[in-house]
Formats: C-alpha cells, sequence, structure tokens
C-alpha cells in the first residue's frame, strides 16, 4: 500500500480536534501510550497544539528556518575522493524537495521522529522525498520496527499491519521530543486562560450602583429604577437631578496570578525548544543587542541540528549510493549541511 493510498483511508481524522474536551489525564494517558509505540493520537495531538499554541509555533518557525537557511555541500576526506564526490552531488541536485526534506527531518525534534519516503524515477534514482504524516506510524513497543498505520487507529501494532522497509526511507529519531513538554504547558495554559477569562468577566468592570434623588414619589420609584438599570446596562444616559453614580472597589481586583503562571508555561516551552539557552523569545525593551542575541542563539541550535541531519542522510542515502557506485571502497566523499562558507 503506498502513501497516497494511507492518506485516503485516513480522512475521517481530518474532522477530530483533539483540543477538544481534552484533559490533564487523557493527555498523560496518550503520553504513555507513546511510550508503547501507540502513536496515531498523541501525533494528532502534537500537530494541533503545534498549530494554536503561538510560542511553540514560534519556537518552531525560528528553529526549522534557521536550519534551512544554511548550506549544504558535497566534502571529500582526502583528494582522492573527487569521484566520489561527483557521483554524491548528481544524486542530492537530481531531488526536487531536498529543503523541504532537511525542514521536515528537523521536526523530528518536536515529535520524537520524522519519516522520509523515497521516490525513484524510472532508473531506480531517488528523485523526491515524500514526508510521512506522523500518526500514520507505529510500532509494538517503544523500540519496535516501524509500521504502517493506515486507519491512524489508536492501540498497539501487531504482525499483521505492514513493516515498512528501511531503505526505502530517511528516518530520524529523537528521544525526549520537545512536544511531550509543550502539551503539558499548553494545556496548563489553556485552563489558566479559561480562569482568567471568569476573572476578567467578574472583576473587569467594577459593579455600579445609581443613588436616585431624594424625596421620589412612591408611583414614580418603579420609573426611576428602570431608567436607572437601563443607564448601568450600557454606562451611558441621562439621569433626574440628584441622582449619583456610586462604584465599590473591590479588594479582589488587585490579585491576578493567571499572567504570571502563563507566561511560566511559555517559558517552559522555550526552555526545551532552546535547551536552556533562552528563557523568553522576547523581553520588553530589550532591543537590538537581545534580538541579535536571540538571532545567534538559534544560529546555535541549527548548526547542532544540521550534524544531526547530515548524519541521516550520509547513513540512509549516500552509503548506499557509494556502495553502488564503489563498491568495496572505503567512504572518502560525504553529504554535510553548514554555513554557508
Amino acid at each position: 500500500m503506498n502513501l497516497s493510498q494511507i492518506k485516503r483511508i485516513n480522512r475521517w481524522r481530518d474532522g477530530f480536534n483533539p483540543l477538544r474536551g481534552l484533559t490533564m489525564m487523557q493527555a498523560v494517558s496518550l503520553l504513555e501510550a507513546g511510550e508503547r509505540g501507540e502513536y496515531a493520537s498523541l501525533q494528532w495531538l502534537y500537530r494541533a497544539v503545534e498549530r494554536r499554541n503561538a510560542t511553540l509555533r514560534a519556537v518552531k518557525s525560528r528553529r526549522v528556518s534557521a536550519l534551512t537557511r544554511l548550506d549544504w555541500n558535497v566534502k571529500t576526506i582526502t583528494s582522492s575522493g573527487t569521484a566520489q564526490a561527483t557521483v554524491l552531488r548528481s544524486a542530492y541536485e537530481q531531488l526536487d524537495n531536498l529543503r523541504e526534506a532537511i525542514g521536515f527531518l528537523a521536526l523530528a525534534e518536536f515529535r520524537g521522529y520524522a519519516h522520509l519516503e523515497k521516490h525513484r524515477n524510472d532508473n531506480g534514482n531517488v528523485v523526491h522525498f515524500e514526508p510521512v504524516p506522523q500518526w500514520l506510524l507505529f510500532r509494538q513497543g517503544l523500540n519496535g520496527a516501524w509500521q504502517y498505520n493506515p486507519d491512524a487507529r489508536n492501540g498497539a501494532a501487531t504482525d499483521d499491519d505492514p513493516f515498512i522497509e528501511p531503505d526505502d526511507f530517511l528516518i530520524r529519531e529523537v528521544d525526549d521530543p520537545i512536544n511531550e513538554i509543550a502539551v503539558i504547558a499548553h494545556l496548563r495554559q489553556s485552563l489558566s486562560q479559561k480562569d482568567w477569562d471568569s476573572f476578567v468577566e467578574t472583576y473587569g468592570i467594577p459593579p455600579l450602583f445609581i443613588e436616585l434623588p431624594p424625596n421620589i414619589p412612591a408611583d414614580k420609584e418603579a420609573l426611576y429604577q428602570a431608567q436607572a438599570e437601563a443607564v448601568i446596562g450600557d454606562s451611558r444616559g441621562t439621569m433626574p437631578n440628584g441622582a449619583k453614580v456610586q462604584t465599590i472597589d473591590c479588594g479582589a481586583r488587585g490579585t491576578n496570578p493567571f499572567n504570571e503562571h502563563i507566561r511560566y508555561q511559555d517559558e517552559c516551552i522555550v526552555l526545551a525548544g532552546t535547551g536552556g539557552i533562552l528563557t523568553m523569545l522576547t523581553e520588553s525593551g530589550s532591543g537590538t543587542l537581545a534580538g541579535n542575541a536571540h538571532e545567534d542563539t538559534f544560529d546555535q541550535i541549527a548548526r547542532a541540528d544540521a550534524l544531526a541531519i547530515s548524519e541521516v542522510f550520509q547513513k540512509q542515502f549516500d552509503a548506499a549510493i557509494l556502495a553502488e557506485h564503489f563498491p568495496g571502497a572505503p567512504v572518502l566523499a560525504y553529504f554535510e549541511l553548514a554555513a554557508k562558507e
């Protein structure tokens, strides 16, 4: 079964929102299922959080953009590796989406893994790397062989589910993905935001009272009260001479723990997403120096990611090409993703 067929079968999940009614207990249960190789619902949740959490989305965007800005090259270990370098460079130049493939492999830092399916032309040469949606994969246990999950079903893989052929893929795995922390932080933020909205609704506008003029005739009290309630309802209108507006300052309005709590969850995401180098993406009044420091941070992270991704290409793409064209020869050329020289 090819990937396009699997995507068509999986369309039922397109209308499912994993954030609707999500509780902390359910989130922890999905994370535990991921430890057993059951990824469908967990990865669909990751996708939703990446789209809805502003801080996670910013960290993800800045990490990937810093990485895809890097240049790629084929280098040689010794001068005798020129022939191997020529073959490798030709293979990479045939790829129609190398930048996209690099960016997708970078997302393994967030999701725990990334798979690219090799598409070949009529000559058998790889010309395209197709990203595999991460919820269409699972395995039997934490370290089992990768298998297709064409229905994106919940539960464990079985021997009846199709195994993928590793030689047909580029696979990157990360043991401690950022989204494990981001999901918990996002859920805590959502709960805190809900309480904050209730707080604002209750204390955002101070209570208003109208003190009616003295000596109102008894038969006019209902009319005066109706007019006073209309004025309070939209905070505008006229009242008879002698009426006064009274406000009550509620001391509870001064206590607002929600902003700090939400900010702390943002800090947790940024710490996880930058390896502890940054605590916040922006600071008020930080100016150009802080902005440059943040840019340097993501460039530093990109260099580390580039080493890991270059190794994936070297082991899972370069090795097969060199073995085919130079059987039995030592490896003298390699792909490298790095800053422009």
